[in-house]
């Protein structure tokens, strides 16, 4: 019977969607690390801007305003870098959830088919028996009347 001998593509193909959607899963992890990494830089480097106007206010040496300067420049290229990193994680994101989507349409496909299969074998099943149930019922008849 064709649906029986489909079961082993289809587990293979849940599998995959299964293994494909847990990648996923993972991967929004990562993004929501990113992301928390990023916000925790913009944080410092927002911490570090106000220490520095209000140390401008107080009388700060030029020395600590130049290490100020200094630090929270570093910090902006590490923005810059970490929002680049977060862009290409997105993209890896969007590829990982394009992977799951197409694991999950061939397993729904398949499962299509093997229903289709299931209910064509069972139409078989139903007409054979009628069938033999007609033949028996004319068979009974008939011997009815030849005694």
């Amino acid at each position: 019977m064709k649906s029986r001998r489909l079961q082993p593509v289809i587990k293979i193909a849940k599998e995959r969607e299964e293994d494909a959607a847990l990648a996923l899963s993972e991967y929004r992890k990562v993004i929501d690390q990113q992301e928390a990494k990023l916000i925790e830089l913009r944080q410092y480097q927002a911490e570090y801007l106000q220490r520095l106007r209000e140390g401008g206010r107080n009388g700060m040496n030029i020395a600590q305003i130049n290490d100020y300067r200094s630090f929270i420049a570093r910090l902006s290229v590490a923005v810059e870098q970490q929002e680049a990193q977060l862009v290409a994680c997105e993209v890896q994101l969007q590829e990982k959830n394009r992977a799951w989507l197409e694991m999950r349409a061939r397993h729904q496909a398949l499962g299509k088919v093997t229903e289709r299969y299931r209910q064509q074998e069972d139409e078989a099943r139903e007409k054979k028996e009628q069938a033999e149930s007609d033949e028996r019922s004319q068979h009974m008849g008939r011997n009815r009347y030849s005694l």
